[in-house]
């Protein structure tokens, strides 16, 4: 069969097309979808598509030419099986292999895997990645856990970017994903105090097993207050790992003096900062974005290792034609922190047990 079934994003729509299996190029690989997890990021495309397609032309990655709404076939976070390989392959892994990679595509200019409208995504039964890329999954890891890799890779990169130090507090805000990958890296680095900002009873949970020190739910106590009683003096860093533009200046103006701020969700959103507080705080303000392919690498072995508990963050799994009622569930307020995706079934969402 030269088809297969791929959710597409069209119109601020899902839907579940029969397109064309795709055909691996030159250093290519095609595989299949195994389990891909669903991002923050792509619920953010879904809702802000038109925000994000006028940062995408404004940037110069992607043609300001092209149609307000071109489409796009979702899905980076992503575990997969070797098919078959294109040409000037070394052929690196047997068909059948298990692999994850990077989901950017060198071979095509570095275009975004589930990103980049034209381009084949994960959400799809099957799609293409390059070869100098690919990383095999351990045998004792389950695909469901691999995909987490690229979350967690997003989290550590974070904290590199931070450059925090182990007596410094670490204020983490937001335990989905990504909060969860910072609270783990920080962890890893060793980093005494790790507070967790969450409103979620579960999410709070979570995040004392992914190594969080303290828990609060910012309704209801002051995470700064706590933070800054806790620094005694030592810097604080501040992780924002939601994605709601107004906490940006909300945490400039509580943070205490010389904090540090890392920006890590995806603001798309013009939004006013008074930055006359930064100013007198002498505060430091970073951005950070996706990762390199060697934070990707150690966070695949973090898994292996079981240095992290991967399997707490995927709370359900659904089938490619439930997508669309799922993105539904999680644009509404509920329990989820990861819903992977496995593409090559049907059915509807459903809780995950450990």
């Amino acid at each position: 069969m030269n088809q297969m079934q791929s959710v597409l994003l069209e119109n601020g729509k899902l839907a579940v097309n029969t397109i064309d299996k795709p055909t691996p190029g030159p250093g290519q690989v095609l595989v299949k979808s195994l389990a891909c997890g669903i991002c923050g990021s792509d619920l953010h495309i879904t809702r802000h598509t038109d925000e994000v397609y006028d940062v995408y032309k404004t940037l110069g990655v992607m043609d300001a030419s092209i149609q307000d709404d071109p489409g796009i076939l979702l899905g980076h976070e992503f575990v997969a099986e070797v098919v078959s390989y294109g040409p000037e392959t070394k052929q690196s892994m047997a068909p059948g292999a298990r692999v994850t990679c990077v989901p950017i595509l060198m071979s095509m200019g570095g275009a975004g895997v589930g990103v980049t409208p034209g381009l084949y995504g994960a959400y799809s039964e099957y799609f293409l990645i390059d070869e100098a890329l690919m990383l095999p999954v351990p045998d004792g890891v389950s695909s469901i856990e691999a995909a987490t890799t690229e979350p967690l890779a997003v989290g550590l990169h974070a904290v590199n970017r931070s450059n925090i130090e182990n007596q410094e507090v670490a204020l983490v805000v937001g335990c989905g994903a990504i909060g969860l990958a910072a609270i783990a890296a920080l962890k890893l680095r060793g980093v005494k105090h790790i507070i967790a900002s969450e409103p979620r009873a579960s999410r709070r949970q979570v995040a004392l097993e992914f190594g969080a020190t303290h828990v609060v739910d910012p309704t209801q106590d002051d995470e700064v207050a706590l933070a800054s009683q806790l620094a005694d003096g030592q810097p604080v860093v501040i992780f924002e790992c939601v994605g709601i533009h107004q906490l940006i200046n909300n945490y400039i103006m509580r943070a205490p003096a010389k904090a540090r701020m890392v920006i890590t969700g995806i603001h798309t959103t013009p939004t006013e900062v008074n930055f006359a507080y930064a100013t007198v705080k002498e505060m430091d303000i970073s951005f950070s974005y996706y990762y390199t392919p060697e934070e990707f690498a150690q966070s695949l072995q973090n898994i292996a290792e079981g240095k992290i508990p991967a399997q707490k963050m995927c709370t359900g799994k659904v089938g490619i034609d439930g997508v669309a009622d799922t993105f539904a569930t999680l644009f509404k307020p509920n329990d989820h922190i990861k819903v992977v995706i496995e593409p090559w079934r049907q059915g509807a969402l459903e809780m995950m047990s450990e």
